[in-house]
């Protein structure tokens, strides 16, 4: 019988080890704990660590070494897609109050005009913010800046 996880516990998962990421206790290059001794520490199953450790990744908190593991990113590495260079731009606009909560993200044409890349890409920009939590999706409204936040 599959082990059965609290409902959102995802969320509280992500935001104890974005704190650990914020206050140093996992500094930039160190390697993160792997998924089976996360699962043991907080109790859940391997898709709820893998859930949390995605959305680190699409805020681009972390980063994926394929056969080696998850490392903590250096803050002076640069983004290596287009999609997560217009991810990046439009998360610094929101973490420093350029676009306020409740105000509507561009929509993928105007970003695809505004940073020269296709729609997708700027799609794909787009639904990385909403798994890292910054923006919501109404959908046939566009994108809005999520009223909660961190700031």
């Amino acid at each position: 019988m599959a082990r059965r996880t609290a409902w959102g516990a995802y969320v509280q998962i992500t935001d104890a080890l974005r704190q650990r990421i914020t206050d140093g206790t996992y500094a930039p290059g160190t390697r993160l704990p792997g998924e089976a001794a996360l699962c043991a520490e907080f109790g859940v199953a391997r898709n709820t660590v893998r859930r949390a450790l995605s959305t680190l990744q699409a805020e681009g908190r972390i980063t994926v070494r394929t056969g080696v593991g998850r490392f903590v990113q250096d803050s002076a590495t640069q983004p290596r897609t287009r999609s997560e260079h217009v991810a990046a731009n439009l998360r610094h606009q929101i973490e420093t109050g350029q676009f306020q909560t409740g105000d509507a993200l561009p929509s993928e044409a105007q970003l695809a005009r505004r940073f020269g890349v296709s729609r997708f890409t700027a799609r794909t920009a787009l639904i990385a913010l909403e798994t890292a939590g910054l923006v919501t999706c109404v959908h046939g409204k566009g994108r809005y800046v999520r009223q909660d936040v961190p700031r």
